[in-house]
């Protein structure tokens, strides 16, 4: 999903919670509200900007996160004499990162050269 679709999604449930929470206030709970107008809309309003946060925070969240949807990885190295190189098509480090989608490697070496290739993640602790 676009990230411009997302956040449409996120400022519409937030705006739609407000509004459902003006409206509980106003006639669902109208017997706890104070009776001076002024008073009145102002818990109202309160109320509803409680429940549009508690909406609205979980919705900014989703909108807000990197959506990785695969792809494709193509990495090439030459390595000669005493050289080392390492490709890794996914992430490097104890946890995993997003999967690659489709990963091509391609690697010559000549002398001593070392190289290593990971197509996914590289898990360097041990659990």
């Amino acid at each position: 999903m676009a990230r411009t679709v997302r956040w449409a999604t996120a400022v519409a449930a937030t705006l739609v919670a407000f509004g459902v929470g003006l409206w509980l206030a106003g006639s669902v709970f109208s017997g706890w509200l104070p009776r001076g107008e002024a008073e009145r809309w102002a818990v109202a309003a309160a109320f509803a900007t409680i429940a549009a946060g508690a909406v609205g925070a979980p919705f900014g969240w989703w909108a807000g996160r990197e959506m990785w949807t695969g792809g494709r990885v193509v990495q090439r190295a030459t390595a000669r004499d005493a050289s080392r190189t390492t490709q890794i098509g996914g992430g490097r480090g104890g946890t995993a990162s997003r999967p690659p989608g489709d990963v091509e490697q391609q690697a010559e070496s000549s002398g001593t050269a070392r190289i290593t290739q990971i197509g996914g993640d590289q898990h360097t602790g041990g659990h």
